[in-house]
């Protein structure tokens, strides 16, 4: 097979593997030998075993696409690039040098090399919500500064947003939220980003209240949830959302965690992330299934998102809206991307998995479709709807919090969040009123 081209995977300075372009067959990947004997590596996939093979395009064509924006965003960059939006390699070797997990595609990641500039110095403005509200402008042309010298960066998903660093007084990179004597930064050359902003959105008017509502009460009741915050800029609202696949070293630089999200663990493209469709995606036994890549205590967790996710109605809880962390061990990756649909009337009101075997509303749910998921999943009925039961129960207690603790973030409306909250309520009340149901 006469190789096209072959373009190198790194971790920082190492080599993980490579792909190799095959005239007719696609791609190819396989394992550096090197980075197989070292010690503290990782897969890039659960379908990537570290192993001395190639695997062929089936696996690392989809898990190279799911890096990658889509609609709107993958067309914009697309273009700036003067690159197919079909070509995930291609674009990759441009943009894919801070991504979701710890990969840079093409380029080695050197830690001498990075540098961070803030957005006040980029765009000569005084404070750092001026700046980040010109940086929303910038970004419906040039999603993720896409062609800016040293600005190498991919967020995977269809909504408009940006990847950040945030430099404390001293101009070293932190993790967390930003204070407000912090800085925000574009990461160069290589440097990791530690946090993702999400602006407000005109066709999904409250987004930004309500993912940072359902975020929190998640987090109330004893999830494991990304840490987020309302900001402000420039009379806008954003969702602000610290990396998950970040940490710090001793030397207080940043480390970056590999992840992969549900689509990639199954081999599926991005327009597969719902389970219904032309091609059919991840329905919710394969979606629990992945669970068996994850230690016990970790599939549990899963189980919790799934639940989460039907009580408050985020009927986008697509194959993407969940990912494991491969680093140091398989865990289930924190909450995220939580929203509920009950507040538009103009988006699906149907969950992205069809529910016991059909299209269902997220608050039809009752204890016989309980019963067949769990049975599907080899899970035990019983103890699946007592958590059902548990969950709503902490939800109702920590309404009062999270509603006050959203409300208090500046750039948050009040009437916004309470509305929200009496949604996601009254849902999560209807489908623990129909646990007892036995027809």
């Amino acid at each position: 097979m006469a190789v096209v081209d072959t373009v190198e995977v790194f971790y920082e300075q190492f080599i993980v593997g490579r792909i190799t372009v095959h005239a007719h067959s696609g791609l190819r990947f396989d394992y550096d030998p090197n980075w197989l004997a070292t010690a503290g590596n990782f897969p890039l996939s659960v379908t990537l075993s570290l192993a001395p093979k190639e695997y062929g395009d089936e696996v690392i064509a989809p898990w190279l696409a799911n890096l990658l924006p889509e609609e709107q965003q993958l067309t914009a960059l697309s273009r700036v690039l003067g690159l197919s939006s079909s070509d995930a390699l291609a674009l990759l070797k441009e943009i894919g040098g801070d991504t979701a997990g710890a990969i840079s595609i093409g380029e080695p990641s050197l830690r001498a090399l990075w540098r961070y500039e803030t957005l006040q110095d980029h765009y000569g403005l005084e404070t750092d919500t001026e700046a980040l509200s010109r940086h929303f402008d910038d970004l419906g042309q040039r999603p993720f500064l896409v062609g800016e010298d040293g600005v190498r960066l991919s967020l995977a998903g269809g909504q408009k947003k940006t990847a950040l660093t945030v430099l404390s007084a001293d101009g070293n990179p932190k993790l967390g939220l930003p204070e407000p004597t912090d800085r925000l930064a574009i990461p160069k050359t290589g440097a990791p980003s530690t946090i993702i902003i999400k602006p407000d959105n005109p066709t999904l008017p409250g987004i930004v209240e309500n993912e940072a509502y359902c975020l929190t009460l998640a987090g109330l009741i004893g999830l494991r949830v990304v840490d987020c915050m309302v900001i402000e800029a420039g009379g806008r609202a954003a969702l602000a959302v610290a990396r998950y696949d970040r940490r710090l070293r001793r030397d207080g630089s940043v480390r970056r965690l590999h992840q992969e999200d549900f689509a990639q663990a199954n081999s599926i493209y991005p327009g597969q992330k719902y389970e219904q469709g032309t091609v059919p995606g991840l329905d919710l036994n394969r979606l629990l299934l992945t669970g068996n890549c994850l230690p016990p205590s970790e599939a549990l967790k899963l189980i919790d998102q799934v639940i989460f996710n039907i009580l408050v109605a985020n009927t986008d809880a697509h194959a993407k809206n969940y990912s494991m962390i491969l680093s140091g061990g398989a865990m289930m990756a924190p909450m995220y991307d939580v929203s509920s649909g009950l507040h538009w009337d103009h988006v699906n009101q149907y969950h992205a998995q069809k529910v016991a075997g059909r299209k269902r509303k997220p608050g039809d749910t009752a204890r016989r479709h309980w019963d067949q998921i769990a049975g599907d999943a080899g899970l035990n009925a019983r103890a699946v709807r007592l958590r059902v039961q548990e969950l709503v129960d902490m939800m109702v207690t920590a309404r009062v919090d999270a509603t006050q603790g959203v409300t208090n973030q500046a750039g948050a409306s009040a009437g916004m969040v309470q509305h929200v909250a009496e949604l996601v309520e009254r849902n999560a009340l209807r489908i623990a009123g129909r646990l007892s149901d036995e027809d």
